[in-house]
């Protein structure tokens, strides 16, 4: 994206610079001027242009998927692992694993979840739930399996308690 943004000023000052090389120079240079300034301002717009292949146009792609992704809880995970938008797959996986915990009778404080570095996997999840019993230890099980994590990697805690 900066690489387009870069583009279109450099075809601004271009013009830019044109324009005042007009105004500066005397009548009988102007044709000259503007016929020299017209061919760098098109070769500033056609270079760029036939090495599209070489462009970095990977972030625009990549804001076009992410903005037409769906999420649901049958595909989480793959979504989780698709998305370069760290945010939006922290959101879809708080809900997820609160959908997880209500069919524990347990009810959900906080979900918290970070990724590995390289937004391929889910790295933690921490849950906080209201004291009150609920089977705690089938519940890590079920949301490591979810996310193909070592049950170490899933923290679940009673919101007020300590441990």
């Amino acid at each position: 994206m900066t690489g387009i943004i870069n583009w279109f000023k450099t075809i601004f000052i271009l013009e830019i610079t044109g324009e005042i090389a007009l105004k500066l120079v005397p009548s009988k240079y102007k044709e000259f001027i503007a016929f020299v300034m017209k061919l760098i301002l098109v070769t500033a717009i056609v270079i760029p242009l036939l090495n599209l292949k070489n462009a970095d146009i990977s972030g625009i792609t990549d804001e076009i998927k992410n903005g037409f992704s769906t999420y649901s809880k049958e595909n989480i995970s793959q979504t989780v692992y698709d998305t370069a938008d760290k945010k939006t797959a922290q959101k879809a996986v708080q809900e997820d694993v609160a959908g997880i915990v209500s069919d524990y009778d347990l009810e959900i404080v906080s979900v918290r979840c970070s990724f590995t570095s390289d937004m391929t996997a889910v790295d933690m999840i921490n849950v906080y739930v209201k004291t009150g019993g609920g089977d705690i230890a089938g519940l890590k099980a079920d949301i490591a399996d979810r996310y193909k994590i070592s049950v170490e990697q899933v923290d679940i805690r009673e919101a007020g308690s300590n441990g």
